[in-house]
């Protein structure tokens, strides 16, 4: 099996990261690195709309994602599976924090920025709003009910804004409309997806899932 080195599986919530992520942990007996959102008790408050919430619950999540993609850690396995994309990060502290938040968040992840590994793939999820949101819905989770159509939306449109003018590494572009991230055989499809446009060191968003 080849050595994909930091595979981040990205898109927005209830798009299918962490369990596409599990899968291809699983199948190529890599590391599994997820994020903690469990971990942040800010989360539900800021959810809720809760600002003066906000800054310290981007902070935790900062904080938590540069402690586990510590290059250290990260460059002693010959492949890493992450459910996330560090670069989220900033999409979601521009959308909850206002200018002065802002100005103290931006200072923090510059010096944690130095000290992380960058992905050598992306793996992109798309998925209509509507689906996403169902799946947020059936799985119940009491933080995420506060979620609406109208903030996926925004959300969706910062993650394009972002892979429109990426360049840092490949980048597979998957459209969930047409595939199953829970079926065993559309996820092994994926993996020679994976393993060929990691090959070829592009930076543009180099195919989608038909």
């Amino acid at each position: 099996m080849s050595n994909l080195g930091l595979v981040a599986v990205s898109g927005i919530i209830g798009v299918g990261k962490t369990t596409l992520a599990g899968h291809l942990s699983r199948i190529l007996n890599a590391p599994l690195i997820c994020e903690e959102y469990g971990r942040n008790p800010f989360l539900p408050r800021q959810l809720a709309g809760d600002r003066e919430a906000a800054l310290a619950s981007e902070v935790f999540f900062l904080m938590s994602r540069a402690s586990q993609l510590a290059r250290d850690t990260i460059h002693a396995s010959p492949t890493v599976v992450c459910d996330y994309l560090f670069n989220k990060n900033r999409i979601f502290a521009r959308m909850n924090l206002n200018e002065y938040q802002m100005s103290i968040y931006d200072e923090l992840e510059r010096q944690v920025e130095a000290l992380i590994a960058r992905p050598d793939l992306v793996v992109y999820l798309y998925d209509t709003t509507e689906n996403c949101l169902q799946r947020i819905h059936q799985r119940g989770r009491d933080f995420e009910r506060s979620i609406t159509k109208p903030w996926l939306d925004r959300l969706q449109g910062a993650y394009e804004d972002l892979f429109r003018n990426w360049s840092s590494c490949p980048v597979l572009r998957i459209d969930c409309r047409n595939y199953d991230v829970r079926n065993e055989s559309d996820v092994r499809n994926l993996l020679g997806q994976m393993i060929r446009v990691s090959a070829c060191h592009t930076s543009e968003i180099d195919s989608i899932w038909k």
